[in-house]
């Protein structure tokens, strides 16, 4: 194996903490240190993680022993700040959402492609091992026909919200629960069964403080023909599920306890599939994912969340505020 690739964490928060944890559990990754408006911030993350705390963005950019810049900053700044580090030839991941707009998504790509870097996105839902359970019943048969999908993420994230915080925006977060979680379940959408073609949705703001909307709900077509049903909330406890229904059988994949169950055809009842503890599935796919990236990296391939795979998320992202907008059906081939 090459050396290890250096990588610097760019938006200190708890995300970045899980992120880092993720890297130290890869042979493949040396941390170089993070950047954040916050003394205290920089200071943390290095004793914690290792490396120097960052003066500046334009530092690490400058800086030729790093080699890629990990982003958990606030949504409006992922497009310009993967443009320039890919600029400065550096490896670029980006936490979901990816951006805010398939156009944003398309300028990352690009920026990338020219320079000849990588870039990934932090999509780590499919990588749980319920998740794969699920995609591989689907794959081998199990679930014959996929006809129904049906999921919802929803937390409530709207009433911790204050001012300080840049999710409290509703720039940053346009519609509610939609690029704080609920991507996510677009993603897993596209990975389980496959690109979709066009949405109705809707998307409200019904109660508590923070100006964001706080819930929506959209109705999918897949390019397959399957159809297919999505909502969350800001507002209510946290729930995260996806329930497949297929001509030969059902799968349910649940947060809570990090439960996957099949449901056979021509049975009453689920059968729960032996499955390792949620948080610990959360750990082990933050560390696949940030090895999968320096992997990327170190062997010139693509990463399995690569910029056209977090453009499809945000594709259904934008076609759910835009339907939600103009009160009709949107196609994703009119974004893409």
């Amino acid at each position: 194996m090459t050396d290890k690739v250096r990588m610097a964490f760019v938006g200190l928060g708890r995300w970045s903490d899980m992120l880092a944890d993720g890297a130290k559990r890869s042979g493949r990754i040396e941390i170089a240190g993070g950047l954040s408006r916050s003394d205290e911030k920089k200071a943390a993350f290095s004793e914690k993680y290792g490396g120097a705390p960052m003066k500046s963005y334009e530092d690490i950019l400058a800086d030729a022993s790093i080699g890629a810049v990990v982003l958990t900053t606030p949504n409006s700044l992922h497009m310009p700040q993967a443009v320039e580090a890919a600029r400065a030839g550096k490896h670029v991941f980006v936490e979901k959402p990816m951006a805010l707009s398939v156009a944003d998504c398309k300028k990352m790509i690009a920026a990338a492609k020219e320079a000849g870097t990588v870039l990934a996105v932090g999509q780590n839902t499919r990588r749980l091992a319920r998740y794969r359970k699920a995609a591989e019943l689907i794959r081998n048969g199990s679930v014959g026909e996929v006809v129904l999908i049906e999921g919802n993420s929803s937390k409530t994230q709207g009433y911790r919200l204050t001012p300080d915080l840049w999710r409290y925006s509703r720039d940053e977060s346009p519609g509610g629960p939609l690029a704080s979680f609920t991507v996510h379940q677009m993603d897993t959408f596209n990975y389980l069964v496959g690109p979709v073609r066009r949405i109705s949705a809707f998307v409200k703001k019904l109660s508590g403080p923070a100006p964001p909307d706080d819930v929506m709900a959209a109705t999918v077509e897949f390019e397959c023909g399957a159809l297919g049903y999505l909502g969350g909330t800001m507002l209510t406890e946290s729930r995260n599920f996806t329930q497949i229904h297929g001509t030969e059988g059902n799968v349910l994949v649940d947060e809570m306890g990090g439960a996957a169950c099949y449901q056979k055809k021509g049975s009453e009842a689920f059968e729960q599939i032996p499955m390792p503890d949620a948080k610990i599935q959360t750990a082990d796919s933050l560390a696949e994912q940030m090895d999968d990236f320096a992997a990327s990296i170190q062997n010139g391939t693509k990463p399995e969340v690569a910029g056209e795979e977090g453009m499809a998320a945000i594709a259904i992202f934008e076609a759910i505020l835009r339907s939600a907008e103009s009160d009709r059906p949107v196609n994703i081939r009119d974004l893409s």
